[in-house]
Parts: C-alpha cells; sequence; structure tokens
C-alpha cells in the first residue's frame, strides 16, 4: 500500500482513495494537534496559617497573576503540609490543624480538589516536604517527632507506602525538596538529634527507591523552613531560618551534585515558611513569615536563566499566609508538552472543525416527587445508561438550562426555590462540582442557554421576566453578567441554538415572536426584527446546523405546529410550511445532526416523532421513531448519528430513553439506558449534540 503521511506521489493518492485507504478526512488536523497537548502553565498554593486555611491560590505564570479558586480548596484546612504532583494533579499532603495524614488531590483540568483516602501518608505528620516525576511523588521528612520517613505515592493508582530504602539519612522537620525526573534532593531541616538546622542535602534515586547524603550539595549554611522548586538542569533553594529569617538563594546544580549561594537570586525580602514551584524557566516563592513573624503574601519570581530573582506584585497570594504548599505541571522538570496517545480536546478537523469529545450524554437534575441531583451518563456506543453518583448536581433542581463545550457541560439555575448554582460536569472523570464563581448572575428558571468552544451564554428566565444574559467563561469557570448581551425583552420559556459565531433566543412569555442574536466575538445582543418568529409563541423547541437553525412547536393551549426557520447568513426567519409539524404540540424537545433535526414528545401527550430533512426544508412523521411513552417536559441531546430522547411526563413521570437512528428513521426504547430515576423538567447537555463544530444547545426546560 502507498505511503500516506510521508512523501507521496499524485498516483498514491488515487491508489489509495481508490482502495478507500488514504488518510481519513477526520485524521486530518489542524493546530492545536489533537495528539500534542501542553500541559497548564499554572502553580497553584494551597493551605496555610493565619490561622489555617484551606484556600488554594491559582497562579497564571503567562501575566504572573493569581487568584483563589474556591473549587480546589484543600478538604481540611491546614498548614505545614507538602506538595508535588504530575502533569495532571497536584498532591497536598500532610499537615497540622490537628496533625494529619490526609493527601488531596487537585485536578488541573478542573481546578478541583478532592480527599483521596487510599493516598494518605503512611502515618500522621507535619512539616514535610514533597518532590516527584511524573509517575510518583515522594514526601519526606517531618514531624512530630522527627522523621526520616519516606512515603512514595504512585500517580497511576492514587496509592502510598512508605519505603524504607529512601528514608532521609536523618531525622528532620521543616526540610526542603526539588529534583528533576531521575532524582530528587531533599536539603536543610531541623534535627532534633543535633539540636538545631542542618545544610545536610540527601538525593532520592528514583529508579531504585534509594537516598544518600550528597555532601558536596550541602546547603550554603544551615537552615529549615525553606522551599525549593527547580528544572530539569539546577534546583533553587530559597529563604528560611530557624528565627529572623532569611533571603539566601542555593542553586544545586544536579550535573555535579554541587551547591552555591547565588547573591542575584536572593529573595526581595527575608523570610521563612514558604512555599516554592514553577516551570522550565522560572521559580515562584510566595508566602512566608517576615523577620517580624508577621505572615505575607509576597511573591517573588526566580528567573533560570539570569539567576536573578524579583517580587512580582500582581502574583501575591490572595491573603498572607505562611506554612503554605505548591504544585504545578510544569515544576520537576515535568514534560511542559506531551505526545498523547489519545485526541485530546479542544482539536479540530481541517475540514469543519468539528471538536472531538466523549461520546456520551448526560440527564441532570429534574422533578420526580421532589427535586433531583441525578446525573444519568448515555453511552452511544452501547446503548447504556448509568448513574454517575459522583457527577450528582451540587443541589436538587429542575427547570435549569446547560450547555457546554467537548470537555464539560455547565448546569445553571433552576428551581425550587429558584436558583443562581453553577455546576461543572466534567467528562473526563465523571464528576459533578459546584463552581460558586459561575454561579449565575441572579436566580433564575425556565431560561435558556447555548454557547461556543470558549463559552455558554445563559438568557432569560423567571419567575418575574428575566432579560438578563450571563456568560460563563470556560477557562476561568466564571460566570458574569453581561448587559450588553441582556435580551432585548424580560421573559421566559425561550428556546435557544447557535453556531460558532452567534447564538439565537427566540420566543417566551410573555408571548412573544422575538428573536435575539448574541455575537460572541463582542458579547452584544440585538432583536433582529427579519428573524422574528412567524407567531408568537412559547414553550418551543430548537436545533439546528452550522447555516441555519429550526423552531418549532410551541405554546401549550393553544399549541402550534409551526416551523420557522433562522438563516444565519441573513438573520432572516421565515416559515416553512412543509417542514410543519405533524401535529401541533408545546413542552416537546429538539435535537439532530448536520442534515437533519428531529422533533419529538410534547403536550398534550404525544410521543410523535417529526423529521426535518434541512436539504429540502420538508418535515415528516416518522412512525418507527415514535417514542415510545407519550410525554412532554422532556429533554435531548445526541451525536452524529442517533437522537436521545430521556424522562418526561405521561401524566406520570417516566425513566424511559428511546433512541432515533437517523439512518434508518426508526426508534426504539433501549432500557440499558433507561433514565436512573423517572423525572421530567430536566436538562442535558453532551459533547457532540447538533453536530455543530464546537456548540450545544438544550431547550429552555419549562415548569408545568
Amino acid at each position: 500500500m502507498s505511503d500516506t503521511r510521508g512523501v507521496f506521489r499524485l498516483l498514491d493518492v488515487v491508489e489509495n482513495k481508490i482502495e478507500d485507504t488514504w488518510v481519513a478526512l477526520s485524521d486530518v488536523w489542524v493546530s492545536p494537534s489533537p495528539f500534542l497537548v501542553t500541559e497548564p502553565n499554572t502553580g497553584y498554593f494551597g493551605g496555610g496559617y493565619n490561622p489555617n486555611y484551606s484556600t488554594m491560590d491559582k497562579v497564571t505564570y503567562s501575566t504572573d497573576t493569581t487568584a483563589a479558586v474556591p473549587g480546589a480548596n484543600l478538604s481540611v484546612a491546614r498548614g505545614d503540609l507538602a506538595a508535588t504532583g504530575n502533569s495532571e494533579a497536584g498532591y497536598f499532603g500532610g499537615g497540622l490543624s490537628p496533625r494529619v495524614s490526609t493527601m488531596d488531590k487537585l485536578t488541573y483540568s478542573t481546578d478541583t480538589t478532592a480527599e483521596v483516602p487510599g493516598a494518605a501518608l503512611s502515618g500522621i505528620r507535619s512539616s514535610l516536604a514533597a518532590t516527584g516525576n511524573s509517575t510518583a511523588g515522594y514526601f519526606g521528612g517531618g514531624s512530630f517527632p522527627a522523621y526520616s520517613t519516606m512515603d512514595k505515592l504512585t500517580y497511576s493508582s492514587d496509592t502510598t507506602a512508605a519505603v524504607p530504602g529512601a528514608a532521609l539519612t536523618d531525622a528532620r522537620q521543616y526540610p526542603a525538596a526539588t529534583g528533576n525526573s531521575t532524582h530528587g534532593y531533599f536539603g536543610g531541616g531541623y534535627t532534633p538529634a543535633f539540636g538545631g538546622p542542618t545544610s545536610d542535602m540527601d538525593k532520592l534515586t528514583y529508579s531504585s527507591d534509594t537516598t544518600a547524603a550528597v555532601p558536596g550539595a550541602a546547603l550554603s549554611a544551615a537552615r529549615s523552613y525553606l522551599a525549593a522548586t527547580g528544572n530539569s538542569t539546577a534546583g533553587y533553594f530559597g529563604g528560611g531560618g530557624d528565627f529572623i529569617g532569611t533571603e539566601t538563594m542555593d542553586k544545586v546544580t544536579y550535573s555535579t551534585d554541587t551547591t552555591a549561594e547565588v547573591p542575584g537570586a536572593a529573595l526581595s525580602a527575608a523570610r521563612r515558611n514558604l512555599a516554592a514551584t514553577g516551570k522550565s524557566t522560572a521559580g515562584y516563592f510566595g508566602g512566608g513569615r517576615n523577620p517580624s513573624f508577621n505572615p505575607v503574601s509576597t511573591m517573588d519570581k526566580v528567573t533560570y536563566s539570569s539567576d536573578t530573582t524579583a517580587a512580582v506584585p500582581g502574583a501575591a497570594l490572595s491573603a498572607a499566609r505562611y506554612g503554605v504548599a505548591a504544585s504545578s505541571a510544569r515544576a520537576n522538570a515535568l514534560p511542559e508538552t506531551v505526545i498523547n496517545p489519545a485526541p485530546a480536546a479542544p482539536a479540530s478537523r481541517f475540514s469543519d472543525s468539528t471538536s472531538t469529545g466523549p461520546n456520551t450524554g448526560y440527564f441532570g437534575g429534574g422533578y420526580s416527587g421532589g427535586n433531583r441531583t441525578t446525573m444519568d451518563k448515555t453511552t452511544y456506543s452501547s446503548d447504556t445508561t448509568a448513574e454517575v453518583p459522583g457527577a450528582a448536581l451540587s443541589i436538587g433542581r429542575r427547570a435549569l438550562a446547560a450547555t457546554g463545550n467537548s470537555t464539560a457541560g455547565y448546569f445553571g439555575g433552576g428551581s425550587s426555590p429558584v436558583r443562581s448554582t453553577m455546576d461543572k460536569t466534567t467528562y473526563a472523570s465523571d464528576t459533578t462540582a459546584e463552581v460558586p464563581g459561575a454561579a449565575l448572575s441572579i436566580a433564575r428558571y425556565a431560561l435558556a442557554a447555548t454557547g461556543n468552544s470558549t463559552a455558554g451564554y445563559f438568557g432569560g428566565g423567571g419567575p418575574s421576566t428575566r432579560s438578563t444574559m450571563d456568560k460563563v467563561t470556560y477557562s476561568t469557570d466564571t460566570t458574569a453578567a453581561v448587559p450588553g448581551a441582556n435580551l432585548s425583552a424580560a421573559r421566559y420559556g425561550v428556546a435557544a441554538t447557535g453556531n460558532s459565531t452567534a447564538g439565537y433566543f427566540g420566543g417566551g412569555i410573555p408571548t412573544t415572536a422575538t428573536m435575539d442574536k448574541v455575537t460572541y466575538s463582542t458579547d452584544t445582543t440585538a432583536e433582529v426584527p427579519g428573524a422574528a418568529l412567524s407567531a408568537a409563541r412559547y414553550s418551543l423547541a430548537a436545533t439546528g446546523n452550522s447555516e441555519a437553525g429550526y423552531f418549532g412547536g410551541g405554546n401549550v393551549i393553544p399549541a402550534f405546529s409551526t416551523m420557522d426557520k433562522v438563516t444565519y447568513s441573513t438573520d432572516t426567519t421565515a416559515a416553512v410550511p412543509g417542514a410543519n409539524l405533524s401535529v401541533a404540540r408545546g413542552l416537546l424537545a429538539a435535537t439532530g445532526n448536520s442534515t437533519a433535526g428531529y422533533f419529538g414528545g410534547g403536550y398534550p401527550n404525544r410521543s410523535t416523532m417529526d423529521k426535518v430533512t434541512y436539504s429540502t426544508d420538508t418535515t415528516a412523521e416518522v412512525p418507527g421513531a415514535a417514542l415510545i411513552a407519550v410525554r412532554y417536559s422532556i429533554a435531548a441531546t445526541g451525536n452524529l448519528t442517533s437522537g436521545y430522547f430521556g424522562g418526561g411526563r405521561t401524566p406520570s413521570t417516566v425513566s424511559s430513553v428511546d433512541k432515533v437512528t437517523y439512518s434508518s428513521d426508526t426508534t426504539a426504547t433501549v432500557p440499558g439506558a433507561a433514565l436512573s430515576v423517572a423525572r421530567y423538567s430536566l436538562a442535558a447537555s453532551s459533547a457532540r449534540a447538533n453536530a455543530l463544530p464546537t456548540t450545544t444547545s438544550t431547550p429552555a426546560p419549562v415548569i408545568v
């Protein structure tokens, strides 16, 4: 077979195309490559005293700025702990408040922290140090009394065990540690056996799990309460001292196992009980106590190429504290760019920028004898659904809205009572956590949501009608009202869909035909009169592709069968009678792919499934695709080949999930995919909904 990757002739192309062995379009990628992953360019400083803190601060290296990330707070407030990690997560172990063996895992991609009991230290201790490589972390020393113990945390299994051969050469507390991919260095500390601080440097060889003293690498002066970080060639040990503290910076050159003071890299001020982490080009030393024993928030940056240090005020910790610990995806010579064996989101194909993502859908919240926190995950490849307790909503609610990108779904608002809560479901780990910084700016329900790959937009809502538009920025998990994007008129019971550049919000209560367009690049919304619905209505459903959106049905009594088509390129809407629903109904749901949309269920009780063929703007009932049970107030999402319609009322609540196979226009109940609890007025999110490149859309749930 001819080469499809290296040098080739046109004849090779013809031959491979005929044999269907040419490179698949879905395997042609533009930057960023799905196989080339850049690790987070951030550092994290957690815990500390003044008094006890659980706070986690995130330092963004590219801007030298720091901000607290509440969702990443430690599970227990404590100080005098230690931290290290790999490219995906940081591990914060031990500490005092009171003294614990607790190990918390900070997942960088989601900025969330959770205790991992299996990774707890082998014994209760504080005042220890930690370092490691991409496969394991090592936690050494500590008190009380002083320990020489070395615990090894294996990242792949999240388990920790003492490794006696790697114990420090003497028992000590308040040492510092750093290293590269092959060795860790533990320096300084307080040794009760000698009645004071030490300058000893121990070298831990990862391949053999053994530790030995390296006298030539001893610190320039004996001290404890110091901090360390470094890159692949050298480690930097800064600050420390038992009483007034010091600004001294020592540099350990790994190739020669020698240490020397570098005066130009001295800290900007003397301090002790600080923490450090960094990346390949710079180290960050944060927090501590000054000579007057007062806690500080100071952040110093050591530039390795010049061996110079300067304070960076914008990166100061969010609160003054000492006894803090730090980790980073780029510290200790961890790779800053890695090759992934599987595609990583976000990545786009050359043809249509379609985002890759998990082949699953998520159905969250709803009502069934009470508000539900339940999160169900439907795996499309196996037509099975299972409750994922770790992904349950943080609080039970219904009539919420959902949207997201290829890595996470965001579930916002809801009732009862009316809420502003925003939960983030991370697809890779099947976990959900409230993100307080992403809470809606005002509590509301029966809103609508849509968005693109970088942000989601939540608009409208009740109980008193709202025009509010909130923007959720996915990279920072923050939400802010964008007044310039407010709906042109306050309303709820609206529907929304869109493409990668704009979202369209149509209809609603008070009964209206208004169509608003949110332009993502400018965060502005304007009514587009030419795109108004052909008839005022609410409780409708919407879906579409990259060129047009389709808004169908609406109202309860009377109900509509009307289908309106919004052409994005001209911002015009027109009723397409040939695409009208086969029967009038409201409180229905819609999903689809790039060629067709499917409108299912509705009120009065319907199981009807209609298919809108985009190329001909025609709709036909597809009896074989009818829902198995009549129901309304359902939610729907889907992928490129199938649509899933879940839950609803009939009028009692149901848990059924029906699968519409687009290629054959048939529907069948998939018992293994039933929701775990019967409920209605739920919300849904998926990484592959509606076949849009980077946009998901969920019809606005309406309380009935």
